[in-house]
């Protein structure tokens, strides 16, 4: 992720006054955000275990080392490029994909098409395989003592890679947002006990989710390849943040559906450990 050349991110690298600026506070809200959600995490969850649980807590410590990579990177750069590429490289698999398995995880309370959920999960995984191993070699070998073959494919490719994952997002949120405005309307739950604020609370959040993720597209054919990177941080912190709320309002809506039975609740939950009551 950061090639050595006279490409779009090799030129950036020289920072100036106000793009530094922004850089370090894009970094420094990712880190903050990484503290508040690891203080969320473990007061919301009562059970550690679970697709859900597991992936929240990979998604919100890749942050860390990513966002401790691009610091050095930016505002160290006589530091050994192996070693914050192997920040960056570490934190960004599971701040990525862990996200996508958040969203993945608790699609199955409003989406009940096995054959769906699976496709969702299998894409995941495919796309994991086809961005990462690829942008993990390109990304070392333009740090290498011989850039020069690996920065140019490395400048196609990145591009490449996060178009994969946006669409990847946008897909299990389109999914989401499809599946739980039928969902609402099909039950008439928005027409009882103030629902419709909560159908409207989950689609706006979506919706923000999307947003985010356009926004880092944006950056990305810019070629603002600095704000990019330590923008991204930020946008997947708020992210993990917005999770809480959208989850704890689903839940609701979804045990308002099933009436007193506690137990159609645990069982919808017992899969990927998503919380079974709101906090």
């Amino acid at each position: 992720m950061i090639p050595r050349s006279n490409s779009p991110q090799a030129q950036e690298a020289h920072l100036t006054g106000p793009n530094a600026f922004v850089i370090a506070c894009f970094l420094a809200i990712a880190m903050y955000n990484f503290i508040e959600l690891n203080y969320c995490i473990f007061i919301t969850f009562q059970r550690w275990g679970g697709l859900y649980f597991w992936s929240f807590v990979a998604a919100t410590w890749g942050i860390l080392p990513y966002t401790i990579g691009f610091t050095l990177k930016n505002f160290r750069p006589e530091t050994n490029p192996y070693i914050y590429v192997t920040l960056i490289v570490v934190g960004w698999w599971p701040m990525v994909t862990g996200q996508s398995l958040v969203l993945y995880s608790r699609l199955h309370l409003v989406l009940r098409h096995p054959r769906i959920l699976r496709a969702v999960l299998i894409a995941i995984y495919v796309d994991a395989v086809i961005c990462y191993v690829p942008t993990t070699i390109l990304v070392y070998g333009s740090n290498s003592s011989n850039p020069g073959p690996f920065v140019n494919p490395y400048s196609v490719w990145e591009k490449v890679q996060v178009t994969i994952f946006f669409l990847q997002e946008l897909v299990i949120s389109g999914l989401y947002i499809l599946a739980t405005t039928k969902f609402l309307r099909v039950t008439a739950i928005a027409r009882r006990d103030g629902h419709g604020d909560v159908m409207r609370h989950l689609i706006g959040v979506s919706i923000l989710i999307v947003i985010l993720d356009i926004t880092i597209l944006a950056f990305e054919y810019a070629n603002l390849y600095s704000l990019q990177t330590s923008y991204k941080a930020l946008a997947y912190s708020v992210k993990l943040k917005l999770e809480f709320s959208i989850l704890n309002r689903l839940v609701a809506v979804m045990q308002g559906r099933r009436g007193s039975s506690s137990t159609g609740a645990a069982r919808a939950s017992s899969s990927t450990g998503v919380p079974s009551s709101s906090t």
